[in-house]
């Protein structure tokens, strides 16, 4: 059972919004009332939303998201970041520089440049809801996944210390 108007009036900003979690999540959003504004290297096919395409590991590319959302369908009160790689499946001493500077920066700067991007408008405002996806990787670490534990470890830090920031 779901409630139809709980995100009515709500400005969502969504990214990985082309597929899977990122995806269902934008349509959620849009079924529970929110407007919508999905981010992703390729443009969501979701009707209903304000497709913008762009790469979140560019914080100059998050900025234009972010300030076309405002000015499409006002200022952001819901941020899901959900866009993320599992990165390559490799042993540590593998791990290439370009690989694990690939995987941080999708997965950890990327959340990061979202938050610091909404966040201003949030607290202006006194309202806002922040959900940065992360992975029990970032807790425990998986083999074979140095840079992708690293990366959701990160993520979950980050969110602490954001949430702290409205605190």
């Amino acid at each position: 059972m779901t409630n139809d108007h709980r995100f009515f009036g709500r400005v969502a900003f969504v990214t990985g919004a082309s597929s899977g979690i990122g995806a269902a999540t934008a349509a959620r959003l849009l079924a529970e009332g929110a407007k919508v504004a999905t981010f992703d290297l390729t443009p969501s096919r979701l009707e209903g939303t304000l497709a913008l395409t762009g790469d979140v590991s560019v914080s100059a590319d998050v900025d234009a998201a972010v300030a076309a959302t405002a000015a499409e369908l006002g200022p952001v009160d819901v941020l899901v970041c959900s866009a993320g790689v599992s990165g390559n499946s490799l042993r540590t001493q593998d791990v290439s520089d370009a690989e694990w500077k690939r995987v941080m920066a999708i997965n950890a700067d990327g959340v990061f440049w979202c938050n610091r991007a909404v966040a201003p408008a949030m607290a202006e405002r006194g309202y806002g809801r922040i959900v940065n996806v992360a992975s029990i990787a970032g807790k425990e670490g998986n083999p074979m996944a140095a840079a992708y534990s690293a990366s959701k470890a990160a993520v979950i830090a980050l969110t602490k210390a954001v949430g702290k920031d409205f605190a």
